[in-house]
């Protein structure tokens, strides 16, 4: 059912209040997904907090697919959730992205917000944009021609400066815009296109993150995780998965203090019972048990994103089934050993087995596991290795319901397999096709299939540079194939971004990383 306006507002409980601001500043936040998924991202979440908080900004949300028909205005344009305020009416669009597909929304987002969507053909009067996130930091190259400046790094430690800049510079012309973009540039982590900087530019990273709790700062039960107070858990992963973004972007690995996580925690219970443990290691956080095991002590249901199997633990099951939760979700990748070793991730079947072994004595009625097709050195006999996986599984527990996602290797900049070749998307997909097969006919499991063709874009744009930025204009909004049929209107070919990597890569443009202190 679609969802409208003004159900969302009434439906929305702000932690801190609303935003009041004087405006001197207005900023529109752009999130290029849908509301749910939004609102359901810390980042979204933490922005909103940390924008709205200077007393000079005010910061709105703006999500795409925008809202319901009922509540589109007469003139199409793209406006802000809460005042309903045209893109093209602020001074600043700060765009952040957890996900390179989300990129094919931005310039319908901009163009239907009133904005041109490459910088080239902005006026100085047009809202200056800034693009930020995991997919930017990763990779900024691909939406070089769509921003003004684009951000590398955990937004903390520079935010304050950053708004100092914009509100002390006018950047309504050409001589004050050009003033506030090396303003920009002279800043830790910010890449600006128009402007000449040394790089690679650094990645900023916060030494502390006790000094800003990142939580849920809007409830809604309009999100993909209703009603659910989230509380981030740490930065880093300490585990050696060689496909792993976040292991790379977000390290070294920084563990909030349990006291900061229940602390938050307790915040959060004088709205809402739910309480969502969220980060790239939370089973691996040193005081996981005490934090679960307390949250369920004093009324809060706590739940947690994939869980490492071999971190799992009596003590935390127990801690996740009195708060609610009944499904364990686990990722061992591969059922086979070499291509175990291949992507890092030595998960055995038989921690796999214990892990789960242990769920279920806790009170886990339900089990998913996360796999991945297309990893370098497979064939259709080691990806099938998945299916007497299961098997084997469902032999040893019966009385538990399986559901099994695959989906094809991507892999990421910055990661050991940066580099790597990958099959053809036709050949993933025909690869998981024949697994999800071969699963129903021998297993009862619920097996849900991704995209190999999606996987494959998302490769391409995660190692592609500023030759992607017509390739993106002209796919926006299609599928696949329209964004095959775009390369090739470029001269380009999807086989040349799925191939072995050699040379210089967009991505190296991101440097190492600079531990930065938010100030206080």
């Amino acid at each position: 059912m679609p969802i409208y306006r003004r159900d969302i507002l009434s439906d929305e409980t702000h932690v801190h209040g609303q935003p009041a601001g004087s405006g001197r500043l207005r900023v529109a936040l752009l999130f290029p997904s849908e509301y749910a998924v939004g609102m359901a991202n810390l980042a979204v979440q933490s922005l909103y907090w940390l924008l709205n908080r200077h007393g000079d900004v005010l910061c709105e949300r703006v999500f795409w697919p925008g809202l319901a028909d009922r509540d589109r205005p007469r003139d199409g344009i793209l406006r802000s959730l809460e005042e309903s305020t045209a893109l093209g009416a602020f001074d600043v669009l700060a765009i952040t992205s957890s996900y390179e597909l989300d990129w094919l929304s931005i310039p319908l987002a901009l163009q239907a917000g009133g904005v041109p969507p490459l910088r080239a053909d902005r006026a100085p009067q047009a809202p200056l944009v800034i693009a930020g996130g995991p997919a930017v930091t990763a990779n900024p190259m691909p939406l070089s021609a769509f921003a003004d400046a684009l951000y590398i790094g955990e937004a903390e430690p520079v935010l304050d400066d950053l708004l100092d800049a914009l509100l002390q510079t006018n950047m309504r012309s050409r001589t004050g815009r050009d003033e506030l973009l090396r303003r920009i540039a002279a800043l830790p982590g910010f890449y600006v296109p128009d402007v000449e900087q040394p790089l690679p530019v650094t990645r900023v990273a916060v030494d502390d993150l006790d000094a800003t709790p990142t939580t849920t700062e809007i409830l809604t039960p309009h999100s993909e995780f209703p009603n659910t107070f989230l509380v981030e858990t740490g930065r880093g992963c300490p585990r050696g998965c060689r496909f792993c973004l976040a292991r790379q972007i977000y390290k070294p690995v920084r563990p909030r203090s349990a006291e900061s996580i229940l602390a938050s925690a307790r915040e959060g219970m004088h709205l809402t019972d739910r309480i969502g443990l969220v980060g790239a290691a939370v089973a691996d956080h040193p005081a996981i048990e005490e934090i679960a095991t307390t949250i369920v002590a004093e009324g809060g249901n706590v739940s947690t994103s994939s869980l490492r199997a071999e971190g799992v633990t009596q003590e935390l099951m127990a801690a996740l089934v009195a708060g609610g939760q009944r499904q364990i979700t686990l990722a061992p990748e591969t059922a086979d050993p070499e291509l175990a070793r291949t992507v890092g991730k030595r998960v055995t079947y038989e921690t796999v087995r214990n892990a789960i072994g242990i769920a279920r004595e806790a009170g886990m009625a339900e089990v998913k596991l996360y796999f991945m097709v297309g990893i370098p050195g497979e064939t259709d006999e080691t990806a099938l290795k998945i299916v007497e996986f299961v098997q084997r599984l469902k032999r040893e527990f019966e009385s538990l319901r399986f559901t099994i996602a695959a989906g094809a290797l991507v892999p990421k900049p910055h990661t050991e397999l940066e580099r790597a070749a990958i099959p053809p998307p036709r050949e993933t997909d025909r690869r998981l096709k024949r697994l999800r097969k071969e699963l129903k006919a021998r297993t009862d499991a619920d097996v849900r299939i991704a995209s190999a063709r999606w996987a494959a874009v998302q490769t391409a744009l995660g190692r592609g540079g500023e030759e992607l930025a017509p390739v993106i204009l002209r796919a926006a909004g299609g599928g696949p194939g329209d964004f095959e049929r775009a390369l090739e209107a470029e001269g380009l070919a999807l086989a040349k971004y799925l191939g072995e990597q050699e040379g210089a890569m967009p991505w190296e443009v991101v440097g190492e990383c600079q531990l930065l202190s938010v100030k206080r």
